[in-house]
């Protein structure tokens, strides 16, 4: 009895541990519906360009000059989408920019660019 008790048991733990809360299972849907804001999170932009892309992530602070707050009005390498896909493939010299075009597929790039654009209010 107590041999079956302990394999229950087992099954009941491993099955559980395999399910996702309802929190993680919304977040994955999130991820879906926006792949951009995926791959900001998982490209490490948002340590230095904040959360909400204000220029404010935890690395960031320690930058200077401070990382692009993509809400601003004027971007000083340009906001639209070729010159935002430059800067993310390039880098920018001099700055906390570095260049993700050997960390990123042409694909994730753009869809990153077309993100941040989103969050600056740029169509």
């Amino acid at each position: 009895m107590t041999k079956y008790f302990l394999l229950t048991l087992a099954a009941v733990a491993f099955i559980a541990c395999g399910k996702k809360p309802a929190a993680d299972a919304a977040a994955t849907a999130t991820a879906a519906a926006d792949p951009g804001k995926t791959l900001y999170h998982e490209k490490t932009c948002a340590t230095c360009h904040g959360e909400e892309g204000h220029g404010d992530g935890a690395v960031g602070a320690a930058l200077n000059p401070k990382p692009r707050n993509f809400t601003d009005a004027k971007w000083a390498q340009g906001d639209d989408l070729k010159s935002v896909i430059k800067t993310i493939e390039n880098g920018v010299p001099g700055t906390g920019m570095a260049p993700f075009k050997s960390a990123m597929t042409p694909d994730e790039i753009k869809t990153v660019a077309e993100y941040v654009r989103k969050l600056g209010g740029k169509k």
